[in-house]
């Protein structure tokens, strides 16, 4: 029977353990982005049978991200049917890809129905792009930067952010939040509370980051993780809005500092949010990882009759 343990640093050898059967360049081969986020989506994890297992239990009933490991895939999905048909909820497998959505198709044909969520889609693009800026068609990009480097000549710096800066960060995040409008904002009380998570569990999450200071002071920063064998996942990225190219010099100066060794870089989703979702195109990814959501639309008693489930609920 699957057991699941709410996600913690100690889980991290576990996760890492299985790092080599995660294929895909999502967030979700990210432990620091499991771990920063563990507390809106309730996330918990199950070794069992040489799978990893990943389970949020936010909403009206748990959903699971696609086990991975050397063991066998349909056997776990048909492991993962009989655990929640004895919760009495229908299994659903969130964030899959085109190529894992065929995977469960592969092994398992015909069983699950599909939902694409193109909000949820990851933005992905090449590190080398990021990092250079070539082409016309980052001509506003560079341009910003320059406008930057001119304005404030000698007066800035990038540092990477270290136990020696890090009180720097936190003081920060919360003028950025003040000027946000925190107290009123939901969605922004949640990113903090991860970012928070984040900040203090740095280097045991194999997370790092980077921070831009003029005159002293700090006008943004960015932290990351890698996901997978050569892409690097952006958690967080903020800067002083009245600093103009601040965005854009933080974004750059950290993937040539610390995202060099990177192929791609994984700028996760934009949450069907307009204004982020231009930001994030204007970057050009060479690709949207379209997500897709998998449901067992019946689940079986021990003597498969089917059993009616309202399928309303968003899990």
């Amino acid at each position: 029977m699957l057991k699941f343990e709410d996600i913690d640093i100690h889980h991290k050898p576990l996760f890492f353990s299985y790092k080599d059967f995660f294929r895909e360049k999502t967030s979700e081969g990210s432990f620091a982005a499991l771990y920063m986020w563990r507390d809106k989506f309730k996330v918990s994890l199950c070794d069992w049978g040489d799978m990893l297992y990943i389970r949020s239990a936010m909403g009206a009933h748990p959903s699971f991200l696609l086990p991975y490991g050397p063991g066998d895939l349909g056997a776990s999905l048909l492991q993962l049917e009989r655990y929640t048909e004895e919760q009495r909820y229908p299994l659903v497998l969130r964030g899959l890809t085109k190529a894992t959505r065929e995977k469960v198709e592969g092994v398992l044909p015909g069983r699950y129905a599909f939902t694409a969520c193109p909000d949820i889609a990851d933005y992905l693009y090449l590190a080398s792009d990021l990092r250079t800026l070539p082409g016309k068609k980052y001509h506003a990009k560079r341009n910003f930067i320059a406008r930057f480097e001119s304005t404030y000549a000698s007066r800035w710096s990038y540092e990477e952010i270290s136990p020696d800066n890090i009180g720097d960060v936190w003081a920060f995040q919360a003028i950025w939040c003040r000027k946000n409008n925190y107290a009123s904002n939901h969605s922004l009380q949640e990113e903090s509370a991860a970012i928070t998570l984040l900040l203090q569990n740095l280097e045991s999450l194999g997370a790092y980051g980077g921070l831009l200071r003029v005159d002293g002071r700090v006008v943004a920063f960015t932290l990351g993780s890698p996901c997978g064998a050569d892409t690097i996942d952006i958690h967080v990225e903020k800067a002083d809005y009245d600093v103009v190219g601040a965005y854009q010099m933080i974004n750059r100066a950290f993937l040539r500092h610390q995202g060099s060794w990177a192929t791609y870089v994984n700028r996760e989703e934009d949450l069907g949010l307009e204004g982020l979702r231009r930001a994030k195109l204007s970057y050009h990814p060479i690709e949207l990882l379209m997500r897709y959501t998998a449901v067992r639309a019946a689940m079986h008693t021990d003597t498969d009759t089917d059993i009616d489930i309202n399928m309303n609920s968003n899990g």
